[in-house]
């Protein structure tokens, strides 16, 4: 029972932060707007936006370890879910390493509306620094929320049922 407790912690934790950062990036991108999300007449992300993503990746990745550990009722589910970032994280640096870029990419439109920003995940080309950046920092945002619990609680009982 262990096992799957320490299992669930992961998942949920995982789960908390694709959450998290799938909400943060959506309100940012509204809040910002895209002159603000996107270099001028282009799809390269700005230095703002960049910055915003290491900011909210860092964060919600506290939250996932905290929430890994306290779910998991140990700490090992904190450091699974450092793990799985990590192993994630570079299959993701992968595939966007190797993704074919389109040369000749629709224009971005200057003003976009909610249809527009689907049009993100196809041309957006954020740099490669920021994905290695974002796994790094999601991996030691992880094992802070993990040991803040720890603290918090005093150590996560390794042998409680």
């Amino acid at each position: 029972m262990k096992f799957f407790r320490i299992l669930f912690g992961v998942v949920l934790g995982y789960v908390a932060v694709a959450l998290m950062v799938s909400i943060g990036m959506t309100l940012g991108a509204f809040l910002l707007g895209a002159n603000q999300v996107f270099v001028t007449d282009s799809w390269v992300t700005s230095n703002t936006w960049n910055v915003f993503a290491l900011i909210l990746s860092v964060i919600c990745a506290f939250f996932g370890g905290f929430t890994a550990a306290w779910w998991g009722g140990r700490s090992a589910s904190g450091y699974g879910l450092a793990v799985a970032i990590l192993v994630f994280g570079s299959l993701q640096i992968a595939i966007d390493k190797n993704r074919s870029i389109d040369l000749n990419p629709p224009p971005r439109p200057p003003t976009m509306a909610l249809t527009d920003w689907s049009m993100t995940g196809k041309y957006a080309r954020p740099p490669l620094w920021l994905a290695v950046s974002s796994m790094s920092l999601g991996v030691v945002g992880v094992i802070a929320g993990t040991r803040y619990l720890n603290r918090r609680k005093g150590r996560l009982n390794q042998s409680s049922p």
